[in-house]
């Protein structure tokens, strides 16, 4: 079974699924955020653009350049975000109700995804992650961020082990 259907079920190896597509870079500027932003905002889903940034900002892999552009959004969209400060992240964790506990399911699947990826011989690049992570955290039958005191303790010593050992 290939890496992403061991992460996240389903498919036959070999499938389309496994095969790691080519992302664009990250927007560094305003006008590259309105590009990145358009397909998302066609298909009436732009929280989705914003839910992949702030997955890609949790596991701190989300360039200065990108997040200084995402600024720039907010200043110059603030009725977007006004309803949570003005802030983009903000509001992708007030809009989608977010647990407390959204950046450990984040890390755990990110630290655990990415190492399969290696050991398979690719690099899974970040916004691939982020955007496999929203497509199997909006599942109706998602387990993504769903914890036993137990599991939630292992995965936040899984966290801790790796920030430590940079």
């Amino acid at each position: 079974m290939g890496l992403l259907n061991k992460i996240f079920g389903g498919g036959d190896k070999g499938s389309e699924k496994d095969i790691p597509p080519v992302m664009p870079p990250f927007p560094t500027s305003y006008d590259e955020v309105m590009r990145a932003l358009a397909p998302y905002y066609h298909e009436q889903r732009p929280m989705d653009f914003f839910f992949e940034m702030f997955v890609v900002r949790t596991i701190e892999e989300l360039p200065d350049a990108t997040i200084q552009a995402l600024g720039e959004f907010e200043s110059k969209h603030p009725t977007f975000f006004e309803a949570f400060e003005g802030s983009w992240s903000k509001t992708v964790v007030g809009s989608l109700n977010l647990s407390d506990t959204i950046d450990v399911a984040i890390w755990d699947l990110w630290l655990k995804n990415s190492a399969n990826a290696r050991k398979d011989g690719w690099v899974y690049h970040p916004w691939h992650f982020a955007s496999n992570f929203i497509e199997n955290y909006s599942t109706d039958d998602s387990r993504v961020d769903v914890w036993t005191e137990e599991t939630l303790a292992q995965a936040r010593q899984r966290i801790a082990a790796h920030r430590f050992g940079r």
